[in-house]
């Protein structure tokens, strides 16, 4: 397994669009695990380069916000693709990188909103978008935090893993990085969240402990979200 062609580095702000390309293809497309985008884009008046460019955009704004609260990230890779990713949050703050990645991502957003405008011109009666998609998580993530008391408690914020990827154990090699990341910075016990649109059984496979769930509330939305925890 250690054997496999499967290097581990440290992100860099450079890595941004090859995360992006990892969540477009898990959560963004309809075939991945799920398609965030669907209900932004539904009955819109759009050309095929136009979807594929707001769908893109949406996922910037989404790995944005995660890479904003971010302290620590490893990427994984093979044959010099970025293959699998993870991002985690609680050991230090970066105020500078916080405000860099939060304006990028606002930037994306509001491209993105352009190109939906365009469409509603076109379309006289499509209706007014809709808030993106994963923010519906971050009110969940909330509520769960304060339900099962994790303010102390670091978290891994995203965890992915492209296809090509799969076979080598590389979700669970990454998350062991990440462990040992929290276990260096003195803390006992991690969190992460994640939903019915996710491989979410993995995490129990693993032995962690379920803590908190919460429905999903917007169209589009995850069905569940679930907070995990386990041992750093």
């Amino acid at each position: 397994m250690e054997n496999d062609g499967i290097r581990f580095e440290r992100i860099t702000r450079t890595d941004l669009d090859d995360i992006v390309g990892l969540a477009s293809a898990a959560w963004y497309s309809p075939d991945g695990l799920g398609d965030l985008s669907a209900t932004a884009l539904a009955g819109a008046s759009l050309s095929d380069d136009e979807r594929k460019s707001v769908t893109r955009l949406l996922a910037t704004d989404e790995v944005c916000s995660y890479l904003a609260d971010m302290t620590w990230g490893v990427k994984a890779l093979l044959n010099g693709r970025v293959v699998g990713v993870i991002i985690t949050h609680g050991t230090h703050e970066d105020p500078e990188a916080a405000a860099r990645w939060g304006r990028i991502g606002a930037q994306a957003r509001e491209a993105a909103e352009q190109l939906l405008a365009r469409a509603r011109e076109r379309e006289e009666h499509l209706a007014e978008p809709e808030p993106p998609v994963y923010l519906d998580e971050v009110r969940a993530t909330e509520a769960m935090r304060v339900e099962a008391g994790l303010e102390a408690q670091p978290r891994v914020l995203l965890l992915v893993v492209s296809a090509e990827a799969r076979g080598h154990g590389l979700g669970r090699r990454l998350l062991s990085q990440a462990r040992d990341h929290f276990a260096r910075h003195g803390a006992g016990r991690y969190w992460l969240v994640t939903d019915t649109g996710c491989d979410w059984p993995f995490y129990e496979h693993l032995g962690l402990e379920r803590l908190a769930e919460h429905s999903g509330t917007m169209e589009g939305a995850p069905e569940r979200y679930f907070v995990y925890g386990g041992k750093a």
